[in-house]
C-alpha cells in the first residue's frame, strides 16, 4: 500500500526540523497512541513506522537522499501489507481522514 504522506508529515515535523526536534516529536507520538480501541499489534506497528521515519530523518545521509527523492517528484510511502492498519492510523492522525478512509475501502475490496 502506498500512503499519500511523507516522513515529515508522518512524524509531525516540518521539513526544516532538526534531528533533536524529530526525536522529541517521536517521543511525544509514542507516549500518546490513539485511544480508539486499536489492537496492540496495530499500535506496535504504528510505533515501528514512527521509529523508521525518525531513523531516516535523523540520519544525515539518508535524509539528504530522501529529500532529493522528494524534490525529484517521489510521492507517498510504500508500506508492507502487514503494516497497512498502522499506516492508516498514522494517516488518520496526520489529519488525512478522508485519504485513510479511501485507502481502507480500497484495501478491503476483493482482488480484481
Amino acid at each position: 500500500m502506498e500512503l499519500p504522506i511523507d516522513h515529515f508529515r508522518l512524524i509531525g515535523v516540518s521539513p526544516s526540523a532538526e534531528a533533536d526536534v524529530v526525536l522529541r516529536t517521536l517521543e511525544l507520538r509514542l507516549d500518546r497512541p490513539p485511544q480508539q480501541g486499536f489492537t496492540e499489534e496495530a499500535l506496535l506497528q504504528r510505533a515501528e513506522l514512527l521509529r523508521l521515519s525518525a531513523d531516516l530523518l535523523t540520519n544525515e545521509k539518508l535524509r539528504k537522499e530522501y529529500e532529493s527523492a522528494l524534490l525529484g517528484g517521489a510521492l507517498g510511502l510504500e508500506i508492507s501489507s502487514n503494516r497497512e492498519v498502522a499506516g492508516l492510523i498514522l494517516l488518520w492522525e496526520a489529519d488525512a481522514a478522508i485519504e485513510a478512509f479511501e485507502l481502507a475501502c480500497k484495501s478491503l475490496q476483493p482482488p480484481q
